[in-house]
């Protein structure tokens, strides 16, 4: 089976990679794509324009042969809505929709477009975040989408409406705080692979509100 990780990456960082590399091992997928946003719906917009968030994307996973990346959210444009992305992948790539998510973003999905739909055309990966556990997940599954399956022990099958949870490490590194850091001249070494490091200072990001980098 394929993840499929979904998210803004603005920027992408050692947790984002190494969460994905412990997910790929302990499911024994064949396969992470990572799919960047162009503009993901119950969050700010991007801070750095698409085509960089998407080159920092390929220069991190470039040396992985199981890590891919497909610009589908970029090209469409507009708000990139899961549901849409499920279809594609379903529909025109043949693959079956197994979408990586944090805990966090997965207690808004009764706010998600069309939750149901998504319920019946793909499952989910929930990575367990902070405080998190998969007894609260359980627990608004049961409130909010009780035609869930939720499995904590399993490896994951091409049948929709199921919840995997994994108990992730802790890496306590977000792409705000990275952002952050390069605004004030602060350090970003070890956050970041080295080349997107260097790619972040060379063109400039983050630098500031109202630099034109935006999405």
């Amino acid at each position: 089976m394929v993840g499929l990780y979904g998210g803004s990456f603005d920027p992408v960082h050692i947790g984002h990679l190494r969460i994905a590399e412990d997910i790929r091992e302990y499911f024994c997928l064949e396969r992470i794509i990572f799919i960047p946003a162009y503009h993901s719906p119950l969050k700010p917009e991007s801070r750095a324009p698409a085509s960089d968030r998407l080159n920092m994307l390929k220069l991190s996973i470039r040396y992985n042969p199981f890590f891919d990346v497909d610009d589908y959210e970029l090209q469409k444009g507009g708000k990139s809505y899961t549901v849409d992305t499920f279809r594609y992948f379903r529909e025109e790539k043949g693959i079956f929709p197994l979408f990586i998510v944090g805990t966090d973003a997965f207690l808004t999905l009764h706010r998600w477009k069309k939750p149901e739909e998504l319920i019946s055309l793909g499952s989910f990966i929930v990575v367990g975040r902070g405080k998190d556990t998969a007894e609260k997940i359980d627990e608004y599954i049961q409130q909010f989408f009780p035609q869930l399956r939720f499995y904590t022990d399993r490896k994951p099958e091409e049948i929709e409406g199921r919840v995997y949870f994994f108990d992730s490490r802790r890496i306590d590194v977000s792409s705000t705080e990275i952002r952050d850091r390069v605004r004030q001249n602060m350090s970003i070494k070890y956050l970041v692979l080295p080349e997107v490091e260097e790619y972040i200072f060379s063109k400039k990001l983050y630098r500031g509100e109202g630099n034109g980098h935006r999405v």
